[in-house]
C-alpha cells in the first residue's frame, strides 16, 4: 500500500519512538515532538503506541492513498477532509483508493499526527526509525517529505474493522497559553535571587527561533551572575538553558546531547509532550515542583490514560 504526498506542508516527517541508549554517541532522542498525540493516533488505528506516523507542522498538507486504508488524525490540525468532506479528528476513518486526505493548518498548537493502520516503511538505524534531520537519518531518507514522495506501508489485518473514537475527556486541548511544570536545574542557583523569582512569576513567549531542536523564550532576560563559563554538561529534551544573551532556550526532541550554557530548569516527564505543541507567539508559565511531585504527576497521568490506551509510557 502507498500514500502519495501531494502537498507536504511546512515540515512533515516520519516520527515515532525516540532513539534510546545512544546519547553517549552524540545521538539525540528525536522521535515525536508530542508523544501523547502520536500515541492517541496510533491507538485509533490499532497500532502499537510508539509506531511511526506522519508528524505535520503548522501548515496544511495533502495526501492520497492507493488502497482502502484506516487512518486517524490527532493534534493541532483545524480539520480533516476526505475529498473535501469534513471528517472527525480523534476517530478511525476509512479512506478509499484515490481519496484525497486534506489536513488543515494548526490554528492553535503546532503539530498534528496522521497514523495509518499497519507498518510504515522507514529507514532503520540504531534500533529506531524516527527521522533525525540534523544528520539525515531515519524516516524517509532522513528528511522532511516533499511533493511526489511515495510512502509505503504494510496494512494491518485485524479480525474485524476497527472503529474507535477518543473519549472527550482525553482529547488534549490545543491552546496558545501553556503551563509547564519544571524542576530546578543544576545551575539554577547561579541566577540572582530576584531573577529566580521572576523566572516563575513572569510569563515567557515562544520566539521565532524555534524548531525541533529548541525554542527561544522571550519576555524575560536572565543573567547567570558572575560565574565563569561552564564546561559542557549533559542536556535532554525539556532542559531549559540560559545563554549569554539572557533569553532562555527550551530544548526539544532534536536537541544536542551536551551543552555549555547553565541548565536552570528541566520540564517534567508528564508535561514534555506539550513542548511539541508550542508555536512562535505562544505564552507559557513555568511552575516549580519537586522530584517526588513530578513522579506523582506522571503516575496520575498514566492512571488517567491507561484505561483507554493500555500500558504506555511518555517520553
Amino acid at each position: 500500500m502507498t500514500l502519495t504526498v501531494i502537498k507536504p506542508g511546512l515540515q512533515t516527517t516520519i516520527q515515532g519512538a525516540p532513539f534510546s541508549g545512544h546519547r553517549h554517541l552524540g545521538m539525540p532522542a528525536a522521535g515525536a515532538a508530542d508523544c501523547l498525540s502520536l500515541i492517541l493516533a496510533n491507538h485509533l488505528v490499532g497500532n502499537t503506541p510508539d509506531a511511526i506516523a506522519l508528524e505535520i507542522t503548522l501548515d496544511d498538507a495533502k495526501f492520497t492513498v492507493d488502497q482502502i486504508s484506516s487512518l486517524a488524525l490527532t493534534g493541532a490540525a483545524s480539520f480533516l477532509r476526505l475529498n473535501g468532506e469534513d471528517m472527525p479528528l480523534h476517530a478511525t476513518i476509512e479512506a478509499a483508493p484515490g481519496d484525497e486526505i486534506h489536513i488543515g493548518p494548526a490554528k492553535k498548537g503546532c503539530r498534528s499526527y496522521l497514523a495509518l493502520a499497519g507498518d510504515i516503511e522507514a529507514q532503520s538505524l540504531l534500533g529506531g526509525r524516527s527521522t533525525y534531520m540534523g544528520a539525515a537519518l531515519g524516516g524517509y531518507h532522513g528528511r522532511a517529505l516533499q511533493a511526489g514522495d511515495i510512502i509505503k506501508w504494510k496494512t494491518a489485518t485485524p479480525s474485524k474493522q476497527l472503529v474507535r473514537q477518543t473519549p472527550e475527556n482525553l482529547i488534549p486541548i490545543q491552546s496558545d497559553q501553556y503551563i509547564i511544570r519544571v524542576m530546578v536545574g543544576p545551575e539554577f542557583a547561579d541566577l540572582p535571587i530576584d531573577q529566580q523569582e521572576c523566572f516563575f512569576a513572569e510569563k515567557h513567549k515562544v520566539g521565532r527561533r524555534s524548531n525541533r531542536m529548541g525554542l527561544n523564550l522571550t519576555g524575560l532576560s536572565l543573567k547567570s551572575g558572575d560565574k565563569q563559563p561552564m564546561q559542557s554538561a549533559p542536556v535532554f529534551p525539556g532542559t531549559i538553558q540560559c545563554p549569554p544573551d539572557g533569553e532562555p532556550f527550551l530544548l526539544g526532541p532534536d536537541a544536542q546531547t551536551t551543552g555549555g550554557y547553565p541548565r536552570i530548569a528541566q520540564a517534567i516527564r508528564a508535561d514534555r509532550h506539550l513542548i511539541g505543541q508550542l508555536r512562535p507567539g505562544a505564552d507559557m508559565q513555568f511552575v516549580k515542583v519537586t522530584n517526588d511531585r513530578a513522579t506523582a504527576i506522571y503516575r496520575q497521568k498514566l492512571l488517567l490514560l491507561t484505561p483507554w490506551l493500555g500500558a504506555i509510557s511518555l517520553w
